[in-house]
């Protein structure tokens, strides 16, 4: 039974964070710009005005691209977190720093995993629908399928345990089949990537001369050997 807040927006009093309903609780979103004293001044008059954030809910931590001091995130903990004894189910940053930082921490990052009942089955997770360019230092992690409707560009990073697909550029480093499946696929709708990866398997040296550089492709595992193939859209 799907929870009674999914899909389900509440706009935030406060302003510029987001509480957005899912199927496991609440998603509160962070904007990427403005002072992280703003933005504690902002999250102690949702607390007090958002009802929605008491009780048994889990929630996660969206900030996007925002970059975060361990400052921040100590004073999230100790402030809000453990204070109002919050079910918090995962962090979620692009910024790889602030990535590392909350696995210091030991705290869960990624998309929630959501809880399944009766017989376990093998499975890639969920697929992560990301509406937005990644720039570079931003870097995605995903138990399942990743889509990008946007570029990946230079610098930034993509790794997925399923298939990846980059709706434009592809400059960045993408790995599928993180977990060591070679099953899987990248596709990219422009690609420009100096190195690709597929399960255990990394692409050679990639540059402008291969014939479908700057071209929609599908890249797949075929016997132990990357194979890249021109997309004719």
């Amino acid at each position: 039974m799907s929870h009674p807040l999914e899909h389900r927006e509440v706009p935030a009093a406060s302003g510029d964070i987001l509480l957005k309903g899912a199927g496991y609780g609440i998603r509160m979103i962070f904007p990427e710009t403005g002072s992280e004293d703003k933005l504690l001044s902002d999250l102690e008059k949702l607390f007090g005005e958002a009802s929605l954030l008491s009780g048994n809910l889990g929630v996660v931590f969206d900030f996007q691209g925002r970059k975060v001091s361990r400052y921040f995130i100590q004073k999230l903990l100790s402030d809000f977190i453990w204070s109002r004894k919050m079910k918090i189910l995962s962090w979620i940053s692009l910024d790889g720093e602030t990535l590392d930082d909350l696995r210091s921490m030991g705290v869960a990052t990624g998309e929630p995993v959501p809880e399944r009942s009766g017989k376990k089955e093998k499975t890639s997770g969920n697929a992560l629908f990301l509406p937005r360019s990644l720039r570079s230092g931003q870097r995605v992690e995903h138990e399942g399928d990743v889509l990008v409707i946007g570029h990946v560009n230079d610098g930034a990073e993509v790794f997925a345990s399923g298939s990846i697909c980059v709706w434009g550029k592809l400059k960045g480093l993408a790995h599928a089949g993180l977990d060591g499946g070679e099953d899987h696929t990248v596709v990219a709708g422009l690609f420009e990537a100096k190195q690709v990866r597929i399960g255990g398997k990394v692409s050679s040296s990639l540059g402008s001369s291969m014939e479908w550089w700057g071209k929609p492709v599908i890249i797949t595992l075929e016997n132990n050997s990357l194979v890249v193939r021109e997309l004719k859209l």
